[in-house]
């Protein structure tokens, strides 16, 4: 059933933030632009008792940069992101990403944290309660099994950030407080692919500002598959880096499974190619069907690969 009374809380630092999380247990969510969180509210698919609102929080929302690093508060909004003239200049990949995704008016309050927590999708999922007792509950929703596959054993509900892939290229670096302290990992390493629990972090966890380092030998490509170049969510997004000097690719999917797909290599080679679509984990629980999606990731590859001016051994 929908809450309607839940309780709102506002901390003025993180500290306050995570005894917030922690006296509520696990009825509590995180609120940062809303614009994932409130929709599944809407839908009846999160029904947390306490909203805790991060707006508040010191440096938020601020953009800072060094000689060797760019720090992006977990709070910056994606119009921020691309507004600012310190990523226009040194990550024009992180733009070209923000800028695809939804609408103008919704990139205004939607945040990087929220685009590196989105919720996982899947057609059998995204629906109202109505909707979704009509046709059986899936194991995403308390149910016994994975409607897209039949299977009982796993959820195949997609990964569909669109930065997670850009900022994966770059090597970012996620910061977060816990009840222990604060901590950093890699981002890739922030995603578990597994549906029903998608992340690494530990409860209560909250992501504090992303890192990504500067690195000026870097060629870069973004593309991205949805029926429509607003609103909708992926079908396929790719994102790659090549380091010319090194000759280092970097290759990072989301779209394609219950997690984000990262490849990293020096070998670029045919079976290479072969090899990132093989890994993708698609099945029919998006707009687009299973096979197309699987094509598109080769094209959108050597279209990429082409771009960088990374040439198939």
């Amino acid at each position: 059933m929908k809450n309607t009374n839940a309780t709102y809380l506002v901390p003025a630092s993180v500290e306050d933030a995570l005894a917030a999380a922690k006296a509520n247990g696990e009825s509590f969510a995180y609120l940062a632009g809303g614009t994932d969180l409130m929709v599944h509210r809407q839908q009846e698919n999160n029904d947390a008792a306490c909203l805790i609102d991060l707006s508040a929080l010191p440096g938020f929302d601020k953009i800072e940069m060094s000689d060797s690093k760019l720090l992006i508060g977990a709070g910056v909004t994606l119009h921020g992101l691309a507004a600012s003239e310190l990523v226009c200049q040194k990550f024009p990949l992180l733009v070209e990403a923000a800028l695809s995704i939804a609408l103008p008016v919704i990139r205004k309050s939607a945040t990087i944290a929220g685009n590196l927590l989105v919720e996982n999708r899947c057609s059998f999922f995204n629906q109202s309660e109505f909707w979704r007792e009509a046709i059986g509950l899936c194991l995403k929703c308390g149910g016994d099994v994975c409607i897209a596959t039949g299977g009982k054993k796993a959820c195949y509900s997609v990964f569909v950030s669109d930065l997670v892939p850009a900022l994966i290229c770059y090597d970012a670096v996620v910061h977060f407080a816990g009840s222990d302290g604060a901590h950093s990992m890699p981002l890739e390493a922030m995603y578990s692919g597994i549906g029903l629990n998608p992340l690494h972090l530990p409860a209560g966890s909250l992501i504090t500002q992303v890192e990504v380092p500067v690195k000026n030998e870097v060629r870069i490509w973004f593309q991205k598959l949805r029926p429509r170049k607003s609103v909708d969510f992926t079908n396929l997004t790719l994102a790659l880096s090549f380091e010319s000097g090194s000759g280092r690719l970097k290759v990072a999917l989301s779209g394609v499974d219950m997690g984000p797909v990262v490849f990293e290599t020096s070998e670029i080679s045919e079976a290479f190619v072969k090899s990132v679509s093989k890994k993708c984990r698609m099945v029919e629980n998006l707009f687009y069907p299973r096979a197309y999606r699987k094509k598109m990731v080769e094209v959108y590859l050597r279209q990429g690969l082409r771009a960088v001016g990374a040439e198939l051994l």
